[in-house]
């Protein structure tokens, strides 16, 4: 039987996302991919800027979790929850960046 990382595979395909929007991928906010929230989607800047930091936060945080792990400092079944809670915590930390950018947006008009 195969056994596949759940939280490596997930690093890696981070990792490439994060690589072709940062060099390649330039366009409008969309709801087909990347990171799509109300504030995300609301300008381009604020696209661009969650689409970076949330797949950079995301690669930082997983890869610490697969550290920890392969380390054997934490269980398998904490580690699932930790790589869904990477996802949560990078979500969480960009969501509230955006709040604040636009906020700080709103008071200086």
């Amino acid at each position: 039987m195969i056994s596949i990382d759940i939280g490596l595979l997930l690093l890696i395909f981070t990792g490439i996302f994060f690589i072709v929007f940062w060099c390649f991928y330039r366009e409008e906010p969309n709801y087909v991919f990347g990171f799509r929230t109300k504030r995300s989607t609301a300008s381009v800047s604020n696209w661009r800027f969650a689409q970076q930091w949330f797949s950079l936060l995301a690669m930082l945080f997983l890869g610490g979790v697969v550290l920890l792990q392969r380390n054997e400092l934490i269980t398998e079944a904490f580690y699932q929850v930790a790589v869904f809670g990477s996802y949560l915590l990078a979500a969480l930390l960009v969501e509230t960046a955006l709040y604040l950018k636009d906020s700080r947006t709103s008071t200086k008009k």
